[in-house]
């Protein structure tokens, strides 16, 4: 037996965020499953196309990787996708992956960060672990990408999760059913709040992350802040913080067992 993963991710040209994040995630797996070939793909083609650009190095897209796999003799494969919830991205990856899963012995995929019930509230409690000290007793507001129709009850049972560990906290979407100004309407009925942790709900993000919430990232900012808030803004991905490669591992032991 032959063992072989891939990590997935969209990908960033930010070679710093790229070290922390991606690179980082992959010595962790590394460590703990050593004889494993391992590469990470970047599903977005501008990005693949501006790194080969830039570097003169060739990024495979996930159809290209899993068959290079093959070629080097891997017999067990198995993906990690970096995704925060079951969308659109994570569906498309599952039926690329399963269209290809009988030129291998066996082919496995880990689960989004929030997949079933049981990820609400450990995801829940590794919030609090991460947050609690910067939050104290004031707001905490998530920003993630969201989908109108595969994010939205997932998205409302994880914020009732974070209710337990949280005095205030809220899920903003930038696609889904909770737009940033129904979350501003909700913490406007709250007497005396006028502090608010803002952390965006991605794997990667940072100021030159090409991902949708990193872009309207600022804009959060100064929306929340036009409103009389104080913003602490976290403007880093959930892959720089232990608490959630954790759970990813998680989900890649599950698979594994």
């Amino acid at each position: 037996m032959k063992q072989g993963i891939i990590v997935v991710n969209k990908g960033t040209m930010d070679a710093d965020i790229r070290t922390r994040c991606l690179e980082d995630f992959m010595l962790s797996v590394g460590d703990r499953i050593p004889e494993a070939d391992m590469i990470c793909v970047y599903t977005d083609d501008d990005i693949r196309k501006s790194l080969r650009e830039e570097t003169g190095v060739k990024h495979q897209n996930l159809k290209a990787a899993i068959l290079s796999m093959k070629e080097r003799g891997v017999t067990d494969l198995t993906i990690i996708p970096t995704d925060i919830h079951d969308g659109p991205d994570f569906k498309k990856l599952k039926e690329e992956a399963t269209g290809l899963a009988s030129i291998f012995k066996t082919v496995n995929i880990s689960k989004p960060l929030l997949y079933d019930e049981s990820d609400y509230e450990i995801t829940a409690r590794a919030m609090h672990g991460a947050f609690k000290e910067i939050v104290k007793d004031d707001i905490l507001v998530l920003v993630t990408a969201g989908h109108k129709v595969d994010a939205a009850e997932e998205l409302r049972e994880f914020e009732r999760h974070l209710g337990k560990y949280f005095k205030a906290c809220y899920v903003a979407t930038l696609y889904g059913e909770k737009k940033l100004y129904k979350v501003i309407k909700e913490i406007n009925s709250l007497q005396g709040a006028k502090r608010i942790v803002l952390v965006p709900m991605e794997f990667i993000a940072g100021e030159k992350v090409e991902n949708d919430v990193s872009q309207e990232y600022t804009s959060y900012v100064l929306r929340l802040e036009e409103e009389g808030y104080t913003v602490e803004s976290l403007f880093k991905g959930l892959a720089e913080y232990d608490e959630f490669q954790r759970l990813y591992m998680r989900h890649l032991y599950d698979v594994l067992r």
